[in-house]
């Protein structure tokens, strides 16, 4: 695992001063499931808003969706618990329709050798350097 933090650092040095995927938020590529969902993180969005909480945007996209072209989510990040909290999400779907819901709001523990697990191993580390 702690390669794979390094390893992210150092793709994130790289990617943030590349080109957004979405206008207006700086979206960094983060990883990819075995279901082929891309996941995305506007590093712009990454903020500690207390000790050993974070909160970030994150944005999955499916290529095999025929209905839905991205999901948006409005993330807390418990870094010593290794759990996340959904605050909002937005739903894109392909026909141009968007839906807004309020997350569940209650922390979810992390599943190993998923995307979440990815998110906040990156996100968590950038705590730790201080930004």
């Amino acid at each position: 695992m702690p390669r794979m933090i390094i390893s992210m650092s150092i793709l994130a040095l790289f990617v943030i001063a590349g080109s957004g995927v979405s206008e207006g938020t700086n979206w960094m590529y983060l990883i990819e499931n075995g279901k082929g969902d891309k996941c995305y993180i506007d590093i712009d969005s990454i903020k500690r808003t207390s000790p050993g909480m974070m909160q970030v945007v994150r944005k999955i996209e499916s290529d095999k969706s025929q209905k839905v072209s991205s999901l948006v989510s409005y993330l807390e990040v418990d870094c010593e618990g290794s759990r996340i909290k959904s605050i909002k999400e937005t739903t894109n779907f392909n026909d141009g329709e968007v839906t807004t819901v309020q997350g569940k709001n209650e922390f979810q523990p992390v599943e190993s050798d998923d995307i979440e697990e990815s998110l906040v191993e990156f996100v968590c580390s950038l705590k730790k350097t201080g930004q």
